[in-house]
């Protein structure tokens, strides 16, 4: 509830709606602010619509699919001669698939919800109002950030366009993009990144075309080329030259534009710009810069200079290669690495891309398939039936061979439709068996008996948390996100002003502007030089003269900064979007309920809407989140800071024994059996056993306040709690 408007989420079709409280009856309104002033309604202000999340296909005979998937494992089970893991209960099937599918634990309303419903089917129903849910895109985008190494902070956020690409990766996962399509999209982008935010996939990468082909060849072939960037791959049947020649589809694509060069007209600018300086012949030279119009506007428009361009690049072989069938510094013709493609000798760079493409998702590429198949897999049940899902060879051999082409089938079957394909999966009787520990280092030790017993990753602890204090964390988005590079600020839906200027104005008025603005550059410069020198003066220290001039130039940087990022709300080019930059980090405080307390528990989101990846000490980052510099790069081993964390941070110790949802929920209950009851359903989504119910109560009858908190601190600092059953 916010105000006077309440959002709830109707359990018909798990659709959000908002109502004015004027329009419940007198009853339900007494109801409603009953339960507000009970704790139980999080006041949370939803300051945009929610985007509708693309519907699965409720296909009936897709159930046949998952019923063929368990008749393959059946057979696999007699040929090894093992037995399948049981069936498990309710309780154990709700949790799993709430964080297989969404990446959280369910609330307590689920929970209940779910385990008091006796409908045959309820399963399969869930299944499906999960993967229509928001928090299914939540879940899905973590998995995808990983393997692209996408982020919102540094330079990969802000001017190799990280704050556009995030929003627009989400936003394939809602619309539920066909995965060919997707990978296209990324593998054919060109442009600025507020323009095609795709066109990050390559600036990822800037400067390193051959390194970004190595990371496309795994991502989405399963095939690693690393080493043979340099060499003959010494395990695998890649040479040096089947490298250089895969490589030279996309060479021509230049993450980087010449903006003295490349646009007409920004050259055009550029050279008044270049004029004008000569005419003035007083900039001041500060260093080795020229505090002039030239300067200011290489500055200005610097966030054109990272965009990714088709140019006539060729590559060649390395200076130092050593093989026979070629000579070093020969120009490379693009070949295929396996397959049939008839146009493989393009020479125009868009051409060439759009080849390659073309044959990288083709249907009849079986790797293609294989790798998201097997991927896919893998994300529902635990581990690949081919192992790493990202180095294949001609020697791989899945768990089941047979079980693995018909999967391959299946996704071809689907058009690369993700959503359907988890569908079947997680429909299978397979994903409701229970969960099997798997020991890598014993070679034989599995035998797909069910699912793999997997500790959550950092993003589903963190959800789960973030779903104990805020039931209706799905629904809190973060649609704009903002970073800063050189002065620039890019935000998330915005061009920067330097793109709106070029597109609306004339160069002769864009050059006058800039003209203007190097007198504000020449003081920012002058300024910043003194302090330099200031601050390198031993007699200043501590003096109110040095604080004038660090004073002196934090205004003159201001100035310069307004300069660098105007208000364009007025422009053509769009109003600006409100920024929904929300810190949610554990907030180091000492003591019971304070406002850092408060402003935590409002501003908390899913890890999906944070900036990522998280800094150190976050508890994402504690927990093992992906730093984003390699493909899947997370850790999901336990550590002792990992425990010395739940064991002692506030949040654990306080806020979720006062404050959580399940607690406020709890008060409500009449008896100590039914209030332990509703802790154990709001954090372990099952009702206490007998003997657990035996055990606490007597302590619960004692002291409810202490009995309370020790049973909570005790739940997550438990497998029950941070693995997955």
């Amino acid at each position: 509830m916010y105000r006077d408007r309440v959002t709830f989420l109707r359990t018909v079709d798990r659709r959000v709606v908002t109502l004015a409280l004027n329009q419940f009856s007198a009853k339900d309104r007494s109801y409603i602010l009953a339960q507000k002033e009970a704790g139980l309604l999080s006041a949370t202000a939803y300051k945009q619509e929610q985007p509708d999340v693309a519907r699965v296909v409720k296909r009936q005979d897709h159930f046949g699919a998952s019923q063929q998937i368990d008749k393959f494992l059946a057979k696999y089970w007699q040929a090894q001669g093992v037995e399948p893991a049981p069936i498990i209960d309710d309780a154990t099937y709700l949790r799993r698939a709430y964080l297989k599918i969404i990446g959280r634990i369910p609330t307590y309303a689920e929970a209940v919800h779910f385990l008091n419903d006796s409908a045959p089917h309820k399963r399969s129903e869930l299944i499906d109002s999960l993967l229509d849910s928001p928090g299914y895109v939540s879940h899905n985008f973590n998995l995808w950030a990983d393997i692209l190494r996408a982020k919102t902070t540094g330079r990969e956020g802000s001017r190799y366009g990280g704050i556009y690409y995030i929003p627009w990766l989400k936003d394939q996962i809602r619309r539920n993009v066909p995965y060919d399509e997707f990978v296209e999209s990324l593998l054919t982008a060109n442009g600025y990144p507020w323009d095609n935010p795709a066109v990050a996939y390559y600036l990822r990468d800037f400067g390193m075309p051959l390194d970004n082909m190595s990371m496309t060849a795994q991502v989405f072939l399963g095939t690693q080329m690393q080493c043979a960037q340099c060499h003959d791959h010494p395990t695998d049947v890649w040479s040096q030259k089947d490298f250089y020649e895969f490589a030279a589809y996309t060479y021509g694509l230049k993450t980087g534009v010449n903006i003295q060069n490349d646009d007409p007209k920004l050259k055009e600018v550029m050279h008044r710009l270049r004029e004008t300086t000569k005419k003035q012949n007083k900039g001041k030279i500060l260093g080795n810069q020229k505090a002039s119009p030239m300067s200011a506007g290489r500055e200005f428009f610097d966030p054109l200079r990272w965009g990714v361009v088709h140019t006539d690049r060729t590559l060649k072989l390395p200076q130092d290669y050593q093989y026979d069938d070629a000579k070093p510094k020969d120009i490379v013709e693009p070949k295929i690495l396996f397959g049939n493609q008839s146009d493989a000798k393009l020479h125009d760079s868009s051409e060439r891309v759009d080849s390659y493409v073309d044959w990288l998702v083709s249907k009849n590429n079986e790797r293609f398939t294989l790798v998201i198949a097997n991927r896919m897999w893998k994300h529902a049940m635990g581990k690949g039936l081919i192992e790493p899902v990202d180095e294949l060879t001609d020697e791989s051999v899945a768990d089941d061979p047979e079980l693995m082409a018909y999967l391959e089938s299946i996704m071809i079957a689907l058009d690369y439709d993700l959503k359907q394909y988890l569908r079947v999966l997680y429909n299978t009787q397979y994903f409701q068996r229970q969960t099997v520990i798997d020991n890598p280092d014993l070679a034989d030790d599995y035998h797909l008996e069910g699912p793999i017993f997997q500790r959550m990753s950092s993003e589903q602890i963190w959800d789960s948390i973030a779903t104990l204090m805020t039931p209706d964390i799905d629904q809190i988005l973060n649609t704009s996100y903002k970073g800063n590079n050189g002065g620039i600020q890019y935000v998330t839906g915005q061009k920067p002003a330097a793109a709106v200027y070029l597109d609306e104005w004339s160069p002769q008025k864009i050059a006058n502007h800039i003209t203007k603005m190097s007198d504000v550059y020449a003081a920012y410069f002058a300024a910043r030089t003194k302090q330099n020198k200031a601050n390198q003066d031993p007699t200043l220290k501590g003096t109110p003269e040095l604080a004038a001039i660090r004073n002196e130039f934090q205004n003159t940087r201001k100035a310069w900064n307004q300069m660098l990022n105007p208000d364009l709300s007025g422009s053509d080019a769009g109003a600006s979007m409100e920024m929904s930059m929300m810190a949610a980090n554990f907030p180091r405080t000492k003591g019971k309920g304070n406002k850092a307390d408060d402003k935590w528990i409002k501003n908390i989101r899913r890890a999906s809407e944070l900036q990522s990846p998280q800094s150190n000490g976050h508890l994402l980052e504690v927990f093992g989140q992906s730093d984003r510099m390699l493909i899947e790069n997370s850790d999901e081993k336990g550590n002792v800071l990992q425990a010395l964390f739940l064991m002692n941070s506030n949040q654990t110790n306080w806020l979720l024994a006062q404050r959580s949802a399940p607690v406020l929920e709890a008060r409500q209950a009449k008896t100590p059996k039914d209030k332990l009851e509703t802790l154990y359903l709001g954090f372990l989504a099952r009702k206490p056993s007998e003997a657990e119910m035996e055990a606490l109560l007597p302590s619960f009858n004692e002291d409810p306040e202490k009995a309370r908190q020790r049973i909570i601190w005790a739940m997550l600092n438990t497998q029950q709690f941070l693995f997955i059953q």
